[in-house]
């Protein structure tokens, strides 16, 4: 198979507690398992050059934030280096400052001749904070609003829950006002039978939204009028993908994580 798209987990470290990620336990306490490591820029180099057809890399993962990684600026150097057109950034916009943010929009417009960054923003307020524990509103906005103000091309993405579905369209309005190119909705395995507070071990009431039909499908806010929802099935069974782990294991799937190839 021709790969190209490689799915890149830059780190393991995170600054928020979200219920549902695998880091965590149900967000109150770090899973036993977890080591907190960043993806070595020269294994990301030798899997580039094995595998010349890609074109596209999303940093994403399974455990860690992008932003988190400690040599980020590094990976990004080396997908550069290898000719790599696009790059896709999933974050929380949690961490770094302003000024960093706007940095980045530069250095992406004159490095890739595409890139997106893709903020998890479920919500306004406490609202957002609910299910995106350790992170703080006001700062994703500004960090987020930073980067757009810069040149940045940044996407919406919203969970629905029953907690916060009745600020959807509160959301669509703000992100349209602060410069988004898009709105996503992301509908997939985020609700679990308990939650806890990250820092009381208190019980979180995470439940799917509870009409789901009310979940717009298009709006008018964007001029494209996209459908916005996207059901959680595996990329890697409509891109021709493969991912690659911050431990340096190169897998077909990021649910197949574990097993090398």
């Amino acid at each position: 198979m021709k790969y190209t798209w490689l799915h890149v987990e830059s780190t393991t470290r995170c600054n928020a507690w979200c219920p549902s990620c695998p880091r965590n336990n149900r967000g109150y306490g770090l899973a036993d398992d977890l080591v907190l490591i960043d993806l070595d820029p020269d294994r990301l180099d030798t899997i580039l050059q094995k595998f010349p057809s890609i074109d596209t890399i999303q940093f994403c993962g399974n455990y860690g934030d992008p932003c988190a990684a400690k040599n980020l600026k590094q990976q990004f150097n080396v997908a550069r280096d290898n000719g790599i057109k696009k790059v896709q950034i999933h974050t929380n916009g949690g961490l770094r400052r302003t000024a960093w943010w706007s940095s980045l929009a530069s250095y992406l417009n004159e490095k890739f001749a595409e890139h997106e960054i893709w903020f998890t923003i479920d919500g306004i307020g406490e609202t957002h904070e609910y299910y995106r524990q350790g992170t703080k509103y006001d700062r994703v906005i500004e960090n987020a609003t930073a980067f757009i103000n810069n040149g940045g091309t940044a996407m919406w993405q919203f969970v629905p829950f029953a907690h916060n579905e009745h600020q959807i369209k509160d959301c669509l309005r703000l992100s349209k006002k602060l410069g988004f190119k898009s709105f996503k909705f992301i509908k997939g395995a985020r609700y679990k039978d308990s939650a806890y507070h990250y820092k009381t071990g208190e019980l979180l009431d995470i439940r799917p939204p509870s009409d789901r039909k009310e979940i717009p499908t298009n709006h008018k806010l964007f001029d494209n009028n996209e459908k916005t929802i996207e059901l959680q099935d595996c990329m890697h069974t409509e891109i021709p993908s493969i991912f690659l782990s911050a431990k340096g294991l190169l897998t077909p799937c990021c649910h197949l994580r574990t097993i090398p190839l």
